[in-house]
């Protein structure tokens, strides 16, 4: 075990452990660990918030890690301005919160750093679709058609799909006259250039316009000051066009997170990292024909897995989403895996077909 890893173990107490007889993998540099696939994990509050302590984002993200009546979670805090205020003065900060993610006791601590910067990326991507906002045709009012928080049970009712198009010959005035209600936090989107690629899709060339002064004086997500942006429309209509630009900006925000994010000082996302060197190092850490030699070893590793994997399987159920579900699980044959718990109680369904289906998937899942 490295002297790096020696530490982390110590600063986690017994949140991370070898499985019996775990051995350790040497690199060409002399460096020595335990790969993580060869630990068990039970983290506990205490080393949930020092792994969360670890992670640097902007000054703006606070990371929560707490616990409540359903277990432990991370949350996400954000200082930033009320997306909604659109005035021309100076809006006041406050804090908002993301939702809770939740984190099981035995998830491996590279999982957990992932659901942090996911978390983050989230948040953000939640505030990002706020910002880009279209003017009503019939009220003049602007509205934020991306945003999260629309009636789904209303739009299923009242929304039916259809958009504008255009042709061909009136492309770059289709776009301009698409362009011309919307905002993107308070910037005009002007268009640049568009060509039909020989494939039939649309090569769009946008660029953000300037904030306007309260909003500049703001300061608030830079990274979108001055933005120029490419997009690619699959076909030449009003929906394609705003769709893209809001996955651009999500993208671009994304990116940024990628970016800055750091964990022990860490870049862990940063697109800087050689792919060609994860792979060489993944592999170098996973020597299993070589540890499947150690008999002792080779099968703590298994019950391992096993439990581990068998401790994710979640329960069936009942009502109309359990049906759906065994109904599922019944058109495979040879489905390995765990089965939900509670697949078996289809015999008391009253419907023999099920129940001859689920005896024979539960008994293949045993076997």
């Amino acid at each position: 075990m490295s002297v790096h890893q020696l530490s982390q173990h110590t600063a986690m107490g017994s949140a991370e452990t070898p499985i019996h007889q775990a051995p350790a993998v040497t690199l060409a540099d002399g460096g020595s660990f335990i790969p993580q696939h060869y630990l068990r994990y039970s983290h506990t509050l205490a080393s949930l918030q020092e792994i969360a302590s670890r992670v640097r984002f902007a000054d703006e993200l606070l990371i929560f890690a707490h616990e409540d009546k359903q277990g432990m979670y991370i949350q996400i805090g954000m200082v930033g301005r009320e997306n909604y205020e659109r005035g021309n003065t100076i809006r006041p900060l406050k804090l908002v919160y993301g939702r809770k993610w939740r984190i099981d006791a035995d998830t491996p601590t590279s999982e957990i750093v992932q659901t942090i910067f996911l978390a983050i990326k989230k948040m953000r991507e939640h505030e990002v679709r706020e910002l880009l906002t279209l003017r009503d045709e019939t009220s003049g009012k602007a509205s934020t058609p991306f945003s999260t928080h629309h009636d789904v049970h209303v739009l299923a009712r009242f929304a039916p799909p259809g958009t504008p198009t255009a042709t061909t010959a009136d492309a770059s005035e289709a776009i301009v006259s698409w362009l011309d209600p919307v905002r993107f936090g308070q910037r005009r989107i002007a268009l640049l250039e568009v060509n039909q690629h020989r494939g039939g899709s649309w090569i769009v060339d946008l660029a953000l316009g300037m904030l306007p002064l309260a909003r500049a004086m703001e300061a608030d997500l830079p990274e979108f000051n001055h933005l120029a942006l490419t997009i690619v429309l699959k076909e030449l209509s009003r929906s394609e066009l705003l769709h893209q630009i809001m996955q651009a900006m999500i993208d671009h925000s994304d990116r940024a997170v990628e970016a800055a994010f750091q964990y022990q000082g860490f870049a862990r996302f940063s697109r800087t990292l050689d792919p060609a060197t994860i792979a060489g190092l993944s592999i170098a850490a996973r020597p299993y024909a070589r540890d499947a030699r150690n008999p002792a070893f080779s099968e703590a590793f298994k019950a391992s897995n096993y439990e581990v994997d068998a401790s994710r399987a979640p329960a069936l159920g009942k009502g109309r989403l359990a049906d759906i579900n065994r109904h599922k699980i019944a058109q495979f044959s040879n489905l390995s895996g765990h089965m939900p718990r509670g697949l078996h109680t289809a015999a008391q369904s009253g419907n023999p077909l099920e129940a001859v289906r689920d005896l024979i998937v539960n008994k293949r899942n045993i076997a």
